[in-house]
């Protein structure tokens, strides 16, 4: 069965050097060794917990079946839900869709509205 679409929140100018580098690495790769990712259902949360109050962030989708690196699907954290994990760098072929309208009118992240209505 085939992996859903996982998205990625990062700042503008990470994105915008991984389209001059042709791929996407983070500080969390370097850091724990994989970069956290999630699923359409995630995002919200993520973005809450992880991302409140930043500004310049945009969100990509990454089709898992062009990522030629592991992706695990675990609870790193203790939590309850698990999470996308890609252990190693994102080429940029396989990110399907970048979001950059994902500010609402009071300058809070929201879900960009082509994925909020399902297209």
């Amino acid at each position: 069965m085939a992996m859903e679409l996982l998205y990625r929140i990062a700042p503008a100018v990470d994105v915008q050097t991984a389209e001059t580098q042709g791929y996407f690495e983070s500080a969390d790769l370097a850091a724990e060794g994989f970069i956290h990712c999630s699923f359409l259902h995630q995002v919200m949360g993520v973005s809450r917990r992880h991302y409140a109050g930043q500004q310049g962030l945009v969100l990509f989708c990454i089709d898992p079946a062009a990522v030629d690196c592991e992706i695990r699907v675990e609870n790193t954290s203790g939590g309850t839900q698990k999470y996308p994990h890609i252990y190693g760098r994102v080429p940029w072929e396989a990110v399907t869709q970048v979001y950059r309208d994902t500010y609402d009118g009071a300058g809070l992240f929201a879900l960009p509205l082509a994925l909020r209505t399902g297209g």
